[in-house]
């Protein structure tokens, strides 16, 4: 695509390159630089050799401490537009970054040659000037919600359930995620507090994986212990495989579930929508099956919402039953740093009760 080509998309508002343009500055806004990268990995691919896309691509992933994928994308940015000074900002700032301070001085020189009195450069120059820090590798967040739940048995009567979940989570490395959770769930008669480590790696471009591992000590009834992993593969921009598998262990039985599924997606318009496969064996290798189907969508201003449907087994105080499900929600940031996540759900649990609910949280970026 030539620039004026360029040009001429970007001033149609309502053009599908204009939509994945904003869709990934609201995720870059909002400091989702994973989700950005993915977006704009869908846009290059629609709309390839667009300069304005190379540019923001290649500062989702210096964001994100992707710093040779960086610097490459913004190089074969700046071949196409070599005098756009908002690329050689970027590739200056890639540069810094990733600790290569003479690079980016020799970019902020073509600048300053170019336009004497560019901003950008200017400010990149005094934090070159400055002392040197450490490059913004790792960032950090906080997240709480509290959730009730009207529950009505079949046989006794009703109860009010709470959830409180709160959870920390940290980048310690190129596409390294690391997390700790906590959740106490409160029954009135019995009460459970999970705790949960997480790892999630992103192994390359189109390939993600995660591991995790589970306890609850004195469990009623959630499990005593799990360890679950998975993976995600994107196989094209519209589609990507999903597969999970998790080990449990209760009081009295242990069950394997594997979760086989598949995400569409919709960059355009910001939708996806995944289907999955839910198997679950006991340890007498009885299988059960089920099924879940969930819409995501992402708008403008950068607010999410979700909504799915499931019918499944799922094990509870050692006890096997088909789960009903309805679920909605969605988020919406509500300042830099800080975003509101709020959601509603129903479960029917075959012959045991029926759980309307709802919960509300907030997480913190750093």
């Amino acid at each position: 695509m030539t620039l004026a080509m360029a040009s001429a998309a970007q001033a149609a508002p309502d053009s599908p390159r204009a939509a994945q343009l904003d869709a990934a500055e609201a995720a870059l806004g909002r400091r989702d630089e994973g989700g950005a990268i993915v977006l704009l990995e869908r846009a290059d691919a629609d709309f390839p050799n667009d300069p304005q896309i190379l540019r923001l691509l290649g500062t989702a992933h210096a964001r994100a401490g992707h710093y040779p994928q960086a610097i490459a994308t913004l190089k074969h940015a700046q071949q196409l537009a070599p005098t756009d000074n908002d690329i050689g900002a970027a590739l200056a700032r890639a540069y810094m970054w990733s600790g290569d301070r003479d690079a980016a001085g020799r970019e902020v020189a073509a600048i300053e040659q170019r336009s004497p009195q560019d901003p950008d450069a200017a400010a990149i120059r005094r934090q070159l000037d400055a002392k040197p820090g450490p490059p913004p590798r790792s960032r950090f967040g906080l997240a709480a919600a509290q959730g009730f739940s009207h529950v009505s048995f079949d046989n006794r009567p009703s109860r009010t359930w709470s959830t409180t979940t709160l959870a920390i989570y940290g980048r310690v490395g190129e596409g390294t995620t690391l997390a700790l959770a906590g959740e106490r769930e409160d029954r009135q008669s019995f009460v459970d507090t999970r705790i949960e480590g997480r790892i999630d790696q992103r192994i390359g471009p189109n390939l993600r994986a995660y591991a995790a591992i589970a306890g609850t000590p004195h469990a009623d009834f959630r499990e005593k212990w799990s360890i679950s992993g998975g993976i995600e593969a994107d196989i094209s921009s519209y589609a990507s495989l999903l597969a999970d598998v998790r080990h449990a262990q209760y009081r009295d039985v242990s069950v394997t579930t594997f979760l086989p599924g598949l995400r569409l997606n919709a960059a355009r318009i910001g939708v996806s929508a995944t289907v999955r496969m839910i198997n679950l064996w006991d340890e007498q290798g009885t299988h059960r099956a089920g099924v879940s189907g969930r819409l995501d969508g992402t708008l403008r201003s950068g607010a999410t919402l979700y909504a799915g449907a499931a019918t499944y087994p799922d094990t509870e105080a050692g006890i096997t039953r088909q789960v009903h499900s309805l679920f909605l929600g969605g988020t919406v940031p509500i300042a830099e740093r800080i975003t509101l996540r709020a959601g509603l759900d129903y479960d029917r649990r075959r012959s045991t009760y029926t759980r309307k609910g709802g919960s509300v949280g907030l997480q913190f970026g750093f």
